[in-house]
């Protein structure tokens, strides 16, 4: 049975022992490990984070996806930022609840530092090459994109621009109609088309606001296609 949890590696576990054991009489700055840790027992400390998994299971059972993938796609950086570490315990205490294997979770932004890419690993998760968002998904996926770059949004959705494609993620990223609605049409045809054709097909839930981390989690949405897909859609 493929193992579920999200333990840090014994590595880890022996550097932040060592360091815990010097007799100096420093207040040693805390380890990443325990700021994710302090995150994590913050958004689980209310009815929040199983409202939000409340969402993200329905959207599972909507589209009939099981076993899914997550990609995680423009994080920032744990080590620098406060919303990236709160971003990343939702991550660790969604897979977990939703029995997500850490080896089925990969990673990537530009911005990740030696020390982020060293916490994902000793997580299980892996750290995907340099890539600008086109990647064709392979099997039913989370794609997990908080806060990205219209650009990445609009890469990723080109690059699985069919009805099969497309059917088997779900996204929990910007809410994509905000887009369409403080766009003009024009700048979106020629700059995000495909977006804004997906738009009319998407079925989309607002993750509730957490006042604790507010900017971490506002206008972040669980989207995923209509099913069925609408006859006459403009996928294909």
């Amino acid at each position: 049975m493929e193992d579920t949890s999200f333990a840090y590696s014994q590595a880890t576990t022996r550097a932040r022992a060592r360091k815990n054991r010097r007799g100096n009489g420093r207040r040693e700055p805390p380890l990443l490990i325990d700021l994710v840790d302090r995150c994590k027992a913050d958004i689980e400390s209310n009815g929040w984070i199983t409202t939000c998994l409340g969402l993200l299971q329905d959207a599972l059972r909507r589209t009939n996806v099981s076993c899914p993938d997550v990609l995680c796609l423009g994080l920032g950086s744990p080590s620098s930022s406060r919303e990236a570490r709160a971003q990343l315990a939702f991550l660790i205490s969604s897979c977990t609840i939703l029995e997500i294997g850490p080896s089925n979770v990969s990673v990537y932004d530009p911005v990740f530092t030696d020390a982020d890419k060293a916490l994902f690993q000793s997580f299980g998760m892996r750290c995907l090459p340099d890539t600008d968002g086109k990647h064709a998904v392979q099997r039913p996926t989370i794609l997990y994109m908080p806060h990205c770059d219209l650009k990445l949004y609009e890469n990723i959705i080109g690059a699985n621009w069919s009805e099969e494609q497309l059917a088997r993620i779900i996204f929990v990223a910007n809410r994509f109609s905000d887009y369409t609605d403080n766009h003009p049409q024009s700048k979106l045809e020629v700059e995000s088309p495909y977006l804004m054709r997906l738009v009319p097909h998407l079925e989309s839930h607002s993750l509730p606001a957490l006042e604790s981390f507010s900017s971490a989690f506002n206008n972040i949405s669980v989207q995923h296609v209509k099913h069925p897909i609408p006859h006459g859609s403009v996928i294909s």
